[in-house]
């Protein structure tokens, strides 16, 4: 009897909570969204955000309020979303970092499996490998056969340590069975720049006409993308895993809240999200920005996280990178 009355109070609680949920999502939105934009004003995730704002707008019936909070690699922004409360009007953008700092940095103070609830993924771009035309290689088969025949020669550059880039190569590494060398710059260009003066010899970048001005001119290689596969921006260019079965790496861009948020409202930002991103204005400015657009549920997008969150767990581990 007490195992029934115990059974039929829980139960209760829980349409209570369902009840309280669905009322939420009747009346949401009532008042302004903020999106945090853990990273400084002009960034990638910040004009995408910027882009998606009026449409958001139009879609929610509310004003979208765009805010950067930066600071400790986005944990500051993302820490603030995480304390906010649980009820669809802050919301955070979030990427691949939003996974990896608290891997590389102790003081992140959030957790991006638990402390967030996926809203849904806008978009992805591939990365693209370069190489400086002093090493023998024109495909990436070559590439790998030249790193083996040659250990301990080849240098690549990344934005930084733990960045996509240097996280992206390491994986290559891994998944070739090479042991090419790490070289941390101070940003992106820089970390190309450096493959066209020789000063290292490989980097995986994000596209962009400059780059491919650069490859025009013969100044650098552009081997492979690191796509699913081919680009239809780059249809030349092979996918890496035409040579590496199943290597993949995209950089992401979507939308979170803070665990906890009903998921009635969760499905009513989704839909508003998904509404924004099939608008031609905005297909529009994401292939100017290399992107591709990726509507999806949100349930879609937060296993696109777990997948990233396993591998780059993996990758750092046998990398052997310890969080500072």
């Amino acid at each position: 009897m007490m195992f029934r009355r115990q059974w039929l109070a829980m139960s209760a609680l829980a349409l209570s909570a369902l009840a309280l949920g669905n009322a939420q999502a009747d009346t949401f939105p009532s008042r302004p969204i903020k999106i945090v934009v853990p990273f400084a004003a002009g960034g990638t995730g910040d004009v995408l955000i910027r882009t998606l704002q009026e449409p958001l707008q139009r879609h929610l019936g509310q004003p979208i309020i765009v805010e950067n909070r930066l600071g400790a690699s986005g944990s500051m922004g993302t820490v603030f979303v995480k304390n906010s409360q649980a009820d669809g009007y802050t919301l955070l953008q979030v990427g691949n970092s939003t996974v990896t700092t608290p891997m590389l940095q102790k003081t992140a103070n959030y957790d991006s499996q638990k402390d967030l609830a996926p809203v849904g993924l806008i978009a992805t771009t591939p990365m693209v490998f370069l190489l400086n035309p002093v090493v023998p290689a024109t495909d990436i088969k070559q590439l790998i056969d030249y790193a083996k025949a040659n250990p301990g020669e080849l240098e690549f550059s990344s934005a930084g340590r733990g960045s996509l880039a240097h996280l992206a190569t390491e994986s290559f590494n891994q998944a070739a069975g090479l042991k090419m060398v790490f070289v941390p710059y101070q940003g992106a260009s820089q970390a190309v720049n450096a493959v066209l003066a020789g000063e290292v010899k490989v980097a995986l970048t994000t596209p962009s006409d400059a780059i491919n001005a650069f490859v025009s001119a013969g100044r650098v290689r552009m081997l492979a993308v690191s796509s699913e596969k081919r680009s239809p921006l780059l249809p030349d260019v092979p996918a890496i895993s035409e040579t590496l079965p199943n290597f993949v790496v995209n950089a992401f861009f979507g939308l979170s809240a803070p665990a906890g948020t009903p998921p009635a409202v969760i499905a009513k930002l989704n839909g508003a999200l998904n509404k924004s991103i099939a608008e031609p204005a905005v297909q529009e400015k994401l292939k100017v920005l290399g992107m591709f657009p990726r509507p999806g549920d949100a349930k879609s997008f937060g296993d696109l996280m777990a997948r990233d969150h396993a591998l780059w767990t993996s990758v750092i581990a046998k990398a052997g990178i310890e969080a500072e």
